[in-house]
């Protein structure tokens, strides 16, 4: 998603520009998470990032590049369905940072790497396994507050290297990325029980990004609890990672120990010398993976204005989102909701009940390419409206936008 906190939004350049982001084919979704802001703290855990958690299948369009919205303290949120990368980006000035990519750049994510030592891999291509993961530790934005790593390597059993909460900087973890903390073991390939291992006893921060590593040149020797334990691991949060090696294997076991969709989550090489051809991919990837948040409660705890902007061909999916996050929002009455949808009366809901007031089967509502437009028109003048009326500066606006919305012709 995209967060933009600000008085002035050329939403036609910014449309233009998010247009080679959104390329639909299987609708994924980028959700929002908790926005712990000075002025407004409301979060949207219930929508639980990720593809297997929801689906948006947004229809609308966006024609123009000249439309201006002139808010104050009014703070867009979009959410894009499209399948593949999933990036997050928020408005601010980039530091520079040795070998760190820009897309790690404050990353907050713990990531653990999960290396196979097993009899099958050449002790010299082990070896070209950790240069290969000092290679990607070297993009990350490394320290206590931002990304930080864990390794272990396996076979019959395991050794942990070092956990996510042991050292601080870049160049610790660096250091410790060798054959005496991350050994070369022999023996068969027990996936399941190094991918139990980091479920279960690493301690990992909350409503975070969470990623697992796997890299390995084959099956494991037991597949189905492989499975079970990549399944186990998905559903506490984690995104799943494999990086494959090898021409000839079966990519079987890969897909069931990857997230989905397997284009975003597994990486295939033929060879353990071309490992260094993912050390910019891999983390640029690791570092677009959304948080997945797990459900619970959502305290809103300051007086807000919400709004929530679909075309028509994108509200029943905007309403499944709506009722998600109406089931698990607390202090409810702090909240004034507006909807700028075709199907939804134009009313303040002081209790957000959008079943209340907006009606999935009502009269189908003819879309044009100013559709869009004319309705981010009425959120300004809404935004506008229930600022002056003191209830709170605080302004949130939701909305859902897919390819069809950001189309710009190129006559325009």
């Amino acid at each position: 998603f995209f967060v933009h906190s600000l008085s002035e939004l050329s939403l036609g350049e910014k449309l233009r520009n998010l247009r080679g982001v959104a390329r639909s084919s299987d609708s994924g979704v980028v959700c929002c998470w908790c926005l712990p802001t000075d002025s407004f703290r409301v979060c949207f855990s219930s929508l639980s990032c990720g593809s297997k958690v929801c689906s948006l299948r947004l229809k609308s369009r966006i024609s123009k590049d000249n439309f201006t919205i002139n808010m104050n303290r009014l703070l867009l949120i979009s959410v894009l369905a499209f399948s593949g990368s999933v990036l997050a980006q928020f408005d601010r000035r980039q530091p520079t940072r040795d070998n760190t990519i820009t897309e790690c750049f404050s990353k907050v994510a713990d990531v653990f790497f999960i290396l196979d030592s097993s009899s099958s891999i050449w002790v010299e291509d082990y070896r070209k396994t950790l240069d290969f993961v000092s290679q990607v530790v070297t993009r990350f934005d490394i320290s206590r507050e931002d990304t930080r790593i864990g390794a272990l390597s396996f076979s019959d059993d395991y050794t942990v290297g070092f956990d996510l909460d042991r050292y601080r900087s870049k160049s610790e973890v660096l250091a410790s990325v060798d054959e005496r903390t991350l050994p070369y073991k022999t023996g068969v390939t027990n996936t399941d029980a190094a991918i139990r291992y980091v479920r279960e006893n690493v301690i990992f921060r909350e409503d975070i990004t969470k990623v697992m590593v796997v890299i390995t040149d084959g099956g494991s020797r037991s597949p189905g609890a492989t499975e079970r334990e990549a399944d186990l691991a998905r559903d506490k949060g984690f995104h799943m990672v494999v990086v494959g090696v090898g021409q000839f294997q079966d990519e079987y076991e890969w897909r069931r120990i990857a997230s989905d969709p397997d284009n975003d989550y597994i990486f295939n090489i033929t060879s353990f010398n071309f490992l260094e051809s993912l050390q910019d991919s891999l983390p640029r990837r690791i570092c677009l993976y959304p948080p997945i948040i797990l459900g619970g409660e959502c305290n809103v705890l300051e007086n807000a204005d919400l709004f929530f902007l679909a075309a028509p061909d994108g509200i029943n999916d905007a309403l499944d989102v709506m009722g998600s996050l109406q089931e698990d929002f607390q202090f409810r009455n702090n909240l004034r909701v507006r909807y700028i949808m075709p199907a939804c009366q134009d009313v303040i809901d002081s209790n957000f009940n959008p079943d209340i007031y907006c009606d999935r089967f009502g009269d189908a509502i003819e879309q044009t390419d100013d559709t869009y437009l004319n309705l981010v028109e009425e959120l300004r003048v809404s935004a506008q409206e229930m600022s002056v009326t003191g209830f709170s500066p605080n302004q949130v606006a939701v909305l859902f936008i897919d390819d069809r919305t950001i189309r710009v012709p190129d006559d325009e």
